[in-house]
């Protein structure tokens, strides 16, 4: 009976030290901030800043929003199936910030940009936007930071957690 006693008052020590350990109620340094890095990530996670998020109301009222936070305008449509995962397809693209600074183009030196849709070669957004187009679709791509590069950005080129822009064309699918 003695170890039957002894057994239930360390389930409840361990119960209650994992819920503090969750909740952080006693934590003293920056109260009501999560408690642990992955609630904090979790609560960070896929929100555009509000500066971000007026930009793209104001320049793009029109784009269509996926449930992943991908927003795109369909400038020209294509035709054709779109392609399968794993297909090569050839792509030109102009990117830029939301400031229309331009960071990137395939248009400079003519030659489309290759890449396997689905296979992890790009951006998340780009492998979502292209699963989709068909043969000939231009779009404009508005990519949110968790879809292109992420908290860390691509420094120096990309700063942290920047959205950007693509005009992308599908050139080709083989």
């Amino acid at each position: 009976m003695r170890s039957l006693t002894v057994l239930i008052a360390l389930g409840l020590l361990l119960a209650f030290i994992a819920w503090q350990a969750r909740t952080g109620i006693f934590r003293r340094a920056n109260p009501g901030e999560p408690a642990n890095k992955y609630m904090r990530q979790m609560l960070e996670a896929q929100k555009l800043s509000e500066g971000d998020a007026a930009a793209i109301a104001q320049k793009w009222p029109e784009a269509t929003v996926t449930p992943s936070g991908l927003r795109y305008v369909v400038r020209r449509p294509g035709a054709g199936s779109p392609p399968a995962t794993g297909a090569l397809v050839l792509a030109h693209y102009h990117g830029t910030f939301l400031d229309g600074v331009k960071f990137d183009s395939s248009r400079d030196s003519g030659v489309p940009f290759s890449f396997r849709v689905g296979a992890g070669e790009v951006i998340k957004g780009w492998d979502e936007a292209f699963a989709q187009m068909t043969k000939g679709e231009q779009r404009t791509l508005i990519v949110p930071w968790w879809l292109a590069y992420g908290v860390e950005g691509r420094p120096p080129r990309i700063p942290q957690r920047a959205t950007l822009v693509f005009e992308v064309e599908l050139v080709d699918i083989q």
